[in-house]
Parts: structure tokens; sequence; C-alpha cells
């Protein structure tokens, strides 16, 4: 079994939407052999009084996790996912990088070690049941 941490844009994001879509990818990465982080899953059952302390309880879940799983949907930037990933490549964690295939404005590709394009929920989906965790 490998840890997975989810690192997503949450700002702006309809939460509600975001939620649902996040449930299926935890889902689909459970099926597999995944254990998954989501800090969607844990929004609200943390209370913090600044913005930077939900970036510092990400570290030290990405610290307990061997796999950073970033969720791009758009070309709109997350400073806290930018913030989590810098913290992962600096870790030395694997990236995988789920990239809506319209986002085109990026350089996150070269970092990523698997990249996965993809159109719409369904498609990743589909993509992320073809990752088998290495025991």
């Amino acid at each position: 079994m490998k840890n997975i941490f989810i690192g997503q844009a949450v700002t702006g994001m309809n939460i509600d939407y975001l939620r649902r879509e996040t449930e299926k990818i935890t889902n689909a990465l459970m099926k597999i052999g995944y254990i998954v982080y989501s800090t969607i899953e844990k929004e609200g059952k943390n209370t913090f009084k600044r913005k930077g302390d939900w970036v510092l309880h990400a570290f030290e879940e990405i610290n307990k996790n061997e796999i950073f799983l970033a969720i791009v949907r758009n070309e709109h930037r997350s400073e806290g996912m930018l913030i989590e990933i810098g913290y992962s490549l600096a870790k030395k964690k694997k990236i995988i990088l789920a990239i809506n295939e319209n986002v085109k404005n990026t350089y996150l590709r070269d970092f990523a070690d698997i990249i996965i394009e993809w159109k719409n929920i369904d498609d990743l989906i589909k993509k992320i049941e073809k990752l088998k965790p290495k025991k």
C-alpha cells in the first residue's frame, strides 16, 4: 500500500462540487490500493487562525505520504497548492500531475513523475484506476 496526498485548488472553487469530485477520486485511488489523504475531507475538522497554518498542517501530512497527487482543473494558480508542490519536490516525494487537457500555461509538467491529462472527471477516474501502486 502506498500513501498519497491529494492537493488541489480550493479557494474560489464551488466547495460542494469539489467535495463530490474529490470523493470520486479518493474512492478510485482506494479501490486500487492507495491510502489517501485529502485536505477537502479534513477541511472543517481543523480550525486554524491563519491560512498559513493550513499549509503548515499540509506539510505535516505530506511528510506521511510517498506521493503527492496534484489535481489541476484550470489555469487558475493556487498559491497553497504551488507551495505544497514545492515542499513535496524538496522532500523528494513522487509527483503525479492530473491536469485537465485544456491547461496549457504551466510548467508543472516539467516536475511531474507521472502526468495524467484528462477531459472530464469520468476520464480522470478511468485513468486513475490504471495507476497500480507498487508494493
